[in-house]
């Protein structure tokens, strides 16, 4: 049985695509999931499953959401080794971290090939299937991250602060 981390996309933004936690977590689990943790309200979870593969587990989670809930989003998953490297890969030093400043992950399905870039607003590296960005002090509302995509603005994503990264690391290791 794997480990793995799942991230829904828009989940309970803004009002849009409501999903109940605990209903969630019920409906994996009729379905085989095992282990089943959500973290806060926004589609992050970590579960146990004896499907082999991220693939396998994104689509059966994507019917899930379409069965029960009637909606059609982008699912995320990781499975343990791969969110582990995650966490090792952030290029950047816990001492580069300011007070007012912020570090976010931006989560992709497929690797992508976004060359490191820095202005006065923030410094973005892509390792892998993720974008590491660092925010500096006071940018956090008006960053334009579109500036840094380039040709993958139009590339479905789904964005977490690293605190909530690396709480699921957390949640990932107590499945042990």
């Amino acid at each position: 049985m794997g480990n793995y981390v799942v991230l829904l996309r828009a989940v309970n933004v803004a009002g849009k695509n409501k999903v109940n936690m605990k209903n969630l977590q019920a409906a994996l689990q009729e379905v085989g999931f095992q282990n089943v943790i959500t973290y806060i309200q926004s589609g992050n979870l970590v579960l146990s499953s004896m499907l082999q593969t991220e693939l396998e587990v994104a689509t059966k989670i994507t019917e899930v959401m379409k069965a029960t809930f009637d909606l059609t989003i982008d699912v995320f998953v990781f499975s343990e080794q791969n969110y582990s490297q995650i966490i090792a890969n952030n290029p950047f030093p816990p001492e580069t971290i300011g007070k007012e400043e912020r570090w976010m992950a931006a989560f992709y399905n497929e690797n992508i090939a976004i060359a490191r870039q820095k202005n006065e607003q923030a410094e973005v590296i892509a390792i892998g299937r993720v974008l590491y960005i660092h925010i500096f002090s006071n940018q956090i509302h008006t960053l334009k991250l579109p500036v840094f995509l380039g040709e993958y603005k139009k590339t479905i994503t789904t964005t977490r602060n690293w605190r909530t990264t690396l709480q699921l690391q957390t949640l990932l290791d107590s499945q042990e």
